[in-house]
């Protein structure tokens, strides 16, 4: 049977993917910065970075040019060991810029593999490996600018 702290522990990193998600939704990238290790790395499909700055400006420049974004996590598992926890969660992130020419919705779904290592402050992020199983809608929502 599992502990109070196991517990305890599971309800810490669901409510911190969920408050990530809506961070990140609010544009509030200094609560971005604050789940994340100062040296985490975070790959995804465009390749992988390496430390709190670099993700939060990647974080920033895709979602700033948006008018909205929305990202939903669920059916998230952790797992706890002698090192930390690990979990994976899935994930579905609308992104909306109106007038964009072919529609103005994207949507991505994948999953959020991460390692998570408690400090004093709490659970943060070590580690996230990003993945994408579909999209749908128009790419360019997501796409930057031209100069």
């Amino acid at each position: 049977m599992e502990g109070l702290s196991e517990l305890r522990s599971r309800i810490e990193i669901a409510d911190g993917l969920a408050a990530l998600a809506q961070a990140q939704d609010a544009h509030d990238w200094k609560a971005v910065a604050g789940f994340f290790l100062p040296e985490a790395t975070y790959i995804h499909p465009g390749g992988t970075l390496i430390g709190v700055d670099a993700i939060v400006d990647r974080i920033v420049r895709a979602l700033d040019r948006l008018d909205a974004s929305q990202h939903l996590v669920g059916s998230i598992v952790t797992r706890l060991d002698d090192e930390g926890a690990s979990s994976v969660a899935h994930f579905q992130a609308l992104h909306v810029r109106a007038g964009t020419v072919g529609g103005d919705l994207y949507t991505i779904g994948g999953s959020y593999a991460d390692r998570w290592v408690q400090t004093g402050g709490g659970w943060r992020i070590a580690s996230r490996t990003q993945t994408y199983q579909w999209r749908d809608g128009n790419r360019d929502v997501v796409a930057a600018p031209s100069e």
